[in-house]
């Protein structure tokens, strides 16, 4: 089961997620959307919040995890 299943299923929010996993709720989102692949510490904290039902396999074929430039701030 994807994450955006579990997610629908049970009814859960973004930053719902976000709390139990220590992510932001962007994160959260990304992930859900299937937009990146989260590192795999953050795969196992999905599995455990989830009691297995987000799987390692579920992650299969989406973006490899992100890495995030650095952005400069307006002046």
């Amino acid at each position: 089961m994807h994450l955006s299943d579990y997610m629908a299923k049970n009814r859960l929010k973004d930053a719902d997620v976000a709390a139990a996993i220590g992510r932001s709720r962007v994160s959260v989102s990304r992930y859900r959307r299937r937009l990146i692949r989260p590192e795999f510490e953050i795969i196992e904290a999905v599995k455990e919040f989830s009691n297995g039902k987000v799987k390692f396999e579920d992650w299969r074929g989406q973006p490899e995890p992100a890495k995030v430039p650095n952005r400069k701030r307006a002046a």
